[in-house]
């Protein structure tokens, strides 16, 4: 059926349409259904997709009524498993482009979901509303409202809905970017943060009310208390909106100031759930006082001051806000509560999974492990996150292995499963409440996060019943959500640090399935907020290496607690596969044979706001002949499948092994090869010393200054509102970053643009620190300068401590040992953080900063080297070890890549044989022409603003790249492959 018939077929019984009795299931039948399929969506099914990733889920056609606030929307159309967009049906005689009511509602079921749009029609009218706003009381039905079509617009206005509402725009990724700006405002406004404003609100209230009557409380016991209530009041709204509670019942209790009948509502809940939700100390405290906050918290949960809708608020959502939450707590200071981020989060975000991510990981563990298994299997398989949070992986595992069986069942047993509408099944009651108990594990050592956890996957067990599908007591246990330390068995630990460190043993216990996002936290935060683990985490782990990272301990443990042939997924920062730290786990994972497969986003931002470079490792507990990798070009491909199997590349250990996990895609490693055996390191060819970091002051605002003038004896500059000048004899030339047109750059002469203070002097026995009583007689004014920032200076007070001989050495360099070699006729320095064109030649000893990814390197080249400096540069510049750059070191946001002297030393640089008159010659054109470049540079320089001289200047420049270009392509004789190393560096650009 063409959009044109079937409008004729609406127009031309339109009166019987329009009357009351014609009902939302027969429209929905007759006109909705039909409609969306015209857009491509596969509304029943009919392809017979899994459960998992059914592309619109229906809710049941008759309502009991159609009033009732624990109705949920019609339709949820999906990108696979990920909600998109909610239709709400209602019949041709509600007037939805007028009445207010059907638009708010439809407003908050998308604003609950986090989605960017949602759709309501009654065919007689289609309309779309932007989600990302709270609904207000006052809201009109224009309010948020994107676009409205009358059903005479349907077929001029078709392919415009095409391109906001289709399945071909939702699977093709074009979605997210037709509604990209409401996407930009839902980052700002979104549920999450408005809930957590709230349950913060909520939290301080109650916790003032419970600390006003038990001053004596400790810390952590008003923490637990308070989640317990909030948890417990939260639960059973949800429930209200789920028809497992008659609607408003905690309003009424508002209404009359009724606190006993709420703690009745609590015991009676109690008895009729279990599992622990309301067994609340301090109850007759806060009855005796009848504390006001309850009543706050409920009237925060119930429109109009709720723009929530909890048929719809789905646990990962509930899940993601408690991540956020757990991050803080509760702190009782000067007999005031408030609260504050927990220490080990000051410096850092708490950051949530997406959704898609967790997805993924599932996918290629947990549908693995399952295929070609029975029911009873499945049901006898173990899924487990060693450091759950507040459970996201478990949720969505959890609603995996219920559509899993589903499945199953709908192949070998269908009397199994309850039918919820047409070609719509979902598991029995029973069956959903043994997969939680049996087969869902969690670990983590926050107390208040297993709560969370916990609560999270109750709700979602409760997700689609009614009382008269749940059994009483309705809720299990969870004896398998555990609180504990899982890295550290009690027989690691002594009985006196038990308590801090909350060993957890898991026995004999091993699973077939382990997912998570294990907690990042370098060594030095490690001893900050847990010393004594740290010690242990060295002793015991086979992967701590240096300055590892505690993920690497959680790879290490999860793949220790999996079953033979068990699988593995984690979300990682992919730095492990290049970092030096990394080397014992790469090392492990290898012997293991385990890795099965990587999938590396480069420099794609998994994490929202987050700069973490991040890759999916997913292992397997059985040797593997190969690990499959990619490195993931386009987020927006990758999220919607676009990228197959085929696009993967493959290496075999023993590659892996002797290259260091440099991973090359297929069709680039004859190239890689090629490069490579052509060449030698850097490292190799001018000595590991001749690569080094800068300078480190630890000073720099003190030492380091623009000159105001200067004559043949001093430098003159300000500093604090303050003239200074000192003797230019321990100063030297300095190059402070810069954007303008002194910035390093491969093809712009180089010269320094301040001076550093250099309290050292170069003597026959190398360089010497200038000592106190020499300083204060043969330099006074420097002396002057650096006794005036004394205090400033003080060693206690400097990131980068220095090592003093004796207590006047408070002027030292935090570090100072690439002092000489900076002392060099010709040298190059390299920006560590950077994207090509950034090798500059500096020929005026200029010192430079190192420090991370923020500071500089050089490389100094040996006496009577036979390799111009030129020929030297001309190569780091090129695409071919920008590439090699690319594979060996850190990509960032942008196309940055980091090099620091790990990676200049390992960068293969073609050797040339000086004999060979041929090979000599490209050597020397190459060195010619990178020198000439230069040249040309320094002339566009100095004639920006004549545009005679300009811009031939500029032609000549673009004619000798070329050249280079050419000669470089000659030198390293690729073939084929040299014109697709191009295609590397376009990737990294445009992420």
């Amino acid at each position: 059926m063409a959009i044109k018939d079937l409008v004729k077929k609406y127009h031309s019984n339109r009166e019987t349409y329009l009357k009351a009795n014609y009902n939302e299931t027969q429209l929905r039948t007759d006109f909705l259904d039909p409609f969306f399929e015209l857009l491509g969506w596969d509304i029943k099914n009919s392809e017979g997709k899994p459960t998992n990733e059914r592309e619109v889920l229906v809710e049941e056609g008759l309502k009991a009524d159609a009033t009732a606030n624990t109705k949920k929307p019609d339709y949820t159309f999906r990108l696979f498993s990920e909600r998109k967009f909610f239709l709400e049906a209602k019949k041709p005689n509600v007037k939805i482009e007028k009445d207010n009511e059907p638009a708010k509602q439809v407003r908050r079921y998308g604003f609950t979901a986090k989605l960017k749009i949602s759709v309501l029609s009654n065919f007689e009218y289609l309309a779309i509303y932007d989600c990302s706003q709270k609904v207000e009381k006052e809201d009109s039905v224009t309010n948020s409202r994107i676009n409205i079509y009358h059903y005479t617009d349907y077929e001029s206005a078709f392919e415009e809905i095409k391109t906001q509402l289709s399945h071909k725009v939702v699977y093709n990724g074009d979605f997210d970017e037709t509604w990209k700006d409401i996407e930009e405002q839902l980052k700002l406004s979104s549920v999450d943060s408005l809930f957590l404003s709230q349950i913060n609100e909520w939290r301080i209230i109650l916790g003032k009310e419970i600390y006003s009557h038990k001053t004596a409380i400790l810390t952590e016991e008003l923490n637990d208390i308070v989640q317990s209530y909030i948890n417990s009041i939260i639960f059973l709204r949800v429930c209200e909106d789920r028809n497992l509670e008659v609607y408003k019942t905690l309003l009424n209790f508002v209404g009359k100031n009724d606190f006993t009948s709420l703690i009745k509502q609590f015991k009676k809940a109690d008895k009729k759930y279990n599992a622990g939700l309301f067994n609340h100390p301090l109850t007759d405290e806060i009855i005796s006082n009848n504390s006001s906050a309850f009543w706050t918290i409920i009237e925060h949960l119930y429109f109009p001051e709720s723009s929530y809708s909890f048929s719809v608020f789905s646990s990962d959502i509930l899940g993601n806000i408690y991540e956020i939450f757990l991050g803080e707590q509760l702190i009782i200071k000067n007999s005031q509560v408030s609260i504050k981020k927990k220490p080990e989060n000051i410096d850092r975000d708490i950051v949530t999974t997406p959704t898609f991510i967790i997805q993924d990981i599932l996918r290629q563990t947990i549908v693995k492990h399952c295929k070609h298994k029975t029911d009873k299997e499945i049901l006898s398989s173990s899924f487990a996150d060693i450091a759950c949070g507040s459970g996201a992986f478990l949720l969505e595992s959890y609603q995996l292995i219920q559509d899993i069986l589903v499945d199953y069942y709908l192949e070998n047993d269908i009397k199994k499963l309850i039918q919820t509408s047409i070609k719509t099944f979902k598991l029995p009651f029973e069956i959903k409440k043994k997969i939680l108990e049996n087969c869902i594990y969690g670990i983590d050592k926050d107390y208040n996060a297993v709560q969370a956890c916990k609560f999270g996957l109750l709700l979602k067990l409760l997700e689609n019943e009614d009382n008269s599908t749940i059994s009483t007591p309705a809720l299990p246990n969870l004896q398998n959500m555990h609180f504990g330390n899982s890295l550290i068995g009690n027989s690691l630990t002594t009985s006196k640090d038990q308590n801090e460190i909350n060993p957890f043993d898991f026995g004999k216990t091993t699973f077939d399935v382990i997912v998570g996002n294990p907690p990042y936290m370098a060594t030095e935060h490690m001893k900050q907020f847990t010393p004594l683990e740290l010690p242990l985490y060295k002793k015991h782990f086979e992967s701590s290496y240096k300055q590892f990272d505690k993920y690497f301990l959680f790879i290490e443990r999860g793949l220790n607690l999996l079953k033979p042939k068990g699988f593995f997924g984690y979300i990682v920062p992919s730095k492990f596969m290049k970092v030096g730290a990394g080397k014992k786990l790469r090392e492990l994972l290898t012997s293991k044979k385990s890795v099965e497969q990587i999938i590396s986003f480069g420099a794609n931002q998994v994490f929202h706001n987050k700069s973490t470079y991040t890759c999916l490792l997913i292992l397997k507990n059985e040797k593997q002949k190969k690990i499959n990798y990619l490195e993931v070009d386009s987020l927006k491909d990758w999220k919607t499948r676009k990228i197959k199997d085929d696009h993967f590349d493959s290496v075999s250990f023993d590659e892996l092994e002797k290259n260091d996990w440099v991973l090359v895609p297929n069709i680039l490693k004859s190239a890689y090869n090629s490069i490579s055996k052509q060449s030698e390191t850097l490292e190799n060819l001018i000595g590991s010393d001749n690569i080094y970091n800068g300078i480190q002051t630890s000073a720099n605002n003190i030492y380091i200054h623009s000159k105001t003038k200067e004559d043949i004896k001093y430098y003159y500059f300000s500093k604090d509102n303050i003239d200074w000048k000192v003797e230019k004899e321990l100063t030297r030339p300095y190059y402070k970053t810069s954007n303008g047109e002194d910035n390093l750059n491969t093809y712009r002469p180089f010269s320094p643009n301040t001076f550093v203070i250099y309290p050292y002097l170069k003597t026959k026995k190398g360089i010497q620190f200038v000592e106190i009583d020499k300083l204060e007689t043969n330099y006074p004014n420097l002396f002057a300068f650096l006794n005036h920032y004394k205090n400033k200076l003080d060693n206690s007070k400097r990131d980068i401590k220095p090592t003093p001989e004796t207590e006047n050495e408070w002027y030292r360099y935090g570090r100072h040992q690439s002092l000489e070699k900076c002392d060099v006729p010709a040298k190059i320095i390299v920006g560590v953080l950077a994207k090509g064109n950034k090798y500059a030649i500096d020929y005026f000893g200029t010192l430079i900063s190192s420090g991370g990814t923020a500071g500089y390197c050089m490389i100094t080249l040996p006496n009577n080297f036979p390799y111009s400096i030129y020929y030297i540069q001309a190569l780091l510049n090129s695409k071919y070890l920008e590439w090699f750059s690319a594979l060996i070191g850190e990509v960032f946001r942008g196309g940055y890549i980091a090099r620091g002297t790990k990676v200049l030393k390992k960068l293969p640089i073609k050797t040339i044989d000086f004999n060979s008159k041929e090979e000599k010659l490209k050597h020397d054109k190459i060195a010619t022409i990178q020198e000439e470049l230069i040249n040309i540079q320094e002339k566009i320089d100095k004639n920006r603003t004549n545009n005679r001289k300009l811009i031939p200047l500029q032609r000549q420049f673009e004619i000798q790249k070329k050249e280079l270009e050419q000669t470089l392509k000659i030198l390293y004789n690729l073939g084929e492959s040299d014109s697709l190393i191009p295609l590397i560096s376009e990737i990294y650009a445009t992420n």
